[in-house]
């Protein structure tokens, strides 16, 4: 799963957004975690568009909005069958920009906090969208897919978000494409090398919203 990530407005970034043509700025916000507004690309009328929204999905059907079920992650080999993930599967995806994300290790009985990000860009995470409305209420939210972890990853974790390539972002956004034609997006691929750093603990308060600093040397993940 994955709980916490971070985006900052740095030229990774913006060079993301110029690849999906959007014309904005990303706002940096440390140690995001589920039910933070975060910022995710989609696409409406033809056009990739920058849109607020909350980080766990809220189906359209349900009766009011909660936090009953874990909805901020979605895992890849279930989309089809889930209630909850299988309607936005088909025509409503995003991508969600980040600069890296957290996980933890146990390790010795204790778990440590690790950052991973990429060598020299930023990520795209495959994503689903949904829009909840009664009334004058209206919430777009939105859940993170995540996969098996590569092997070489699974030294920090057995699952991974679902990272996309640069060629494969048009496809994704387009609600004109059925979702079971992307299947092959969502096996575990990295599509860069990763670098992992052991980091501040301070990261586990998920009201912490500062950068962390690093409490260990840098390692990479090859693809």
């Amino acid at each position: 799963m994955c709980g916490r990530f971070n985006v900052i407005d740095d030229p990774f970034t913006q060079d993301l957004l110029e690849q999906l043509e959007v014309k904005a700025r990303l706002d940096t916000q440390y140690n995001i975690a589920p039910t933070e507004d975060i910022q995710v690309v989609m696409q409406e009328d033809g056009a990739n568009r920058l849109r607020h929204m909350r980080w766990w999905l809220i189906p359209s059907w349900v009766k009011e909005p909660g936090t009953k079920y874990s909805m901020f992650n979605a895992r890849a080999e279930t989309l089809e069958q889930s209630p909850a993930f299988r309607g936005p599967f088909k025509h409503q995806r995003c991508i969600i920009p980040a600069s890296s994300f957290i996980e933890w290790k146990s390790e010795n009985g204790h778990k440590h906090p690790y950052s991973i990000r990429p060598s020299d860009q930023a990520f795209a995470f495959a994503g689903l969208w949904d829009h909840w409305g009664h009334g004058a209420e209206r919430i777009y939210s939105c859940s993170m897919i995540t996969t098996d972890a590569v092997q070489a990853f699974q030294t920090i974790h057995n699952r991974q978000p679902v990272m996309l390539p640069r060629d494969a972002f048009d496809q994704w956004l387009n609600p004109d494409i059925e979702g079971d034609e992307l299947i092959h997006l969502l096996r575990p691929t990295l599509p860069c090398a990763l670098e992992v750093l052991e980091i501040d603990p301070a990261i586990n308060n998920s009201r912490h919203k500062k950068q962390i600093k690093p409490t260990g040397e840098p390692f990479q993940i090859w693809v």
